[in-house]
C-alpha cells in the first residue's frame, strides 16, 4: 500500500485542505498508516499531477489565509475503488525490537529487558487510547461506514493487546 491510497481514502471521506488532512491523519489514519505533514503535501502534489485529486474552485487565489481545498476526482475514485477491491497480501513485520533482541542474543551481554519494558508501557498507553476512542466514538447503532471504521480500530486494539501480552510474557521468561 502507499500513502496515495490513504490520502485518497481520507479525501473521499471529506474534502480538505492540506493542513486539515494532516491533522486528520494525526487523529485517525495515522494510527495505522503514519505520514509526516511534508509527505502528505508531496503526495497531494503527485495526486493532483496525476489527475486523481483536484483543487476546489474559489474566488480567491490560494494563499496563506485561503488554502487549497482538495477533493477526489472521478479518476481518483475509480483508482481507489479498484485498489480497495483487490485482496492484497499481509505485510511482513519490520520491527527494530525484534532485531535488538536478536542482537542481544548474538552479543550475549546485552539485557533486552529495558527495551521490552519500554515497549510494554508504550503498548499499554496506545491500547488505552484506542479503547477510549472506541468508547467515545462507537457506541449505539452504527451505520456501515462506522462499522467498518470500528473494525479497523478493533484490529488495532487486538494488536496492542497481543503486544502487551507478548511483552509481559517475554519479561517473565527473562526474569525467571
Amino acid at each position: 500500500m502507499s500513502l496515495r491510497f490513504a490520502i485518497l481514502t481520507a479525501l473521499t471521506e471529506k474534502s480538505s485542505t492540506g493542513i486539515e488532512l494532516a491533522r486528520r491523519f494525526d487523529r485517525s489514519i495515522g494510527y495505522f498508516w503514519p505520514a509526516s505533514h511534508q509527505q502528505i503535501y508531496r503526495e497531494l502534489d503527485k495526486l493532483e499531477g496525476d489527475g486523481l485529486v483536484s483543487v476546489a474552485t474559489s474566488d480567491k487565489p490560494p494563499a496563506r489565509g485561503n488554502p487549497k481545498v482538495f477533493a477526489v476526482t472521478a479518476a481518483g475514485t475509480d483508482e481507489l475503488r479498484e485498489w480497495a477491491g483487490e485482496p492484497g497480501e499481509p505485510r511482513k513485520a519490520r520491527d527494530p525490537l525484534m532485531v535488538r533482541i536478536r542482537a542481544a542474543a548474538a552479543l550475549g551481554d546485552v539485557d533486552p529487558r529495558p527495551g521490552l519494558e519500554r515497549h510494554l508501557q508504550l503498548h499499554l498507553a496506545t491500547l488505552a487510547e484506542y479503547e477510549a476512542i472506541e468508547a467515545k466514538q462507537f457506541s449505539g447503532d452504527l451505520d456501515r461506514a462506522a462499522q467498518l471504521q470500528l473494525l479497523v480500530l478493533r484490529s488495532g486494539i487486538a494488536s496492542q493487546r497481543a503486544w502487551v501480552e507478548w511483552c509481559r510474557q517475554a519479561l517473565a521468561d527473562l526474569s525467571g
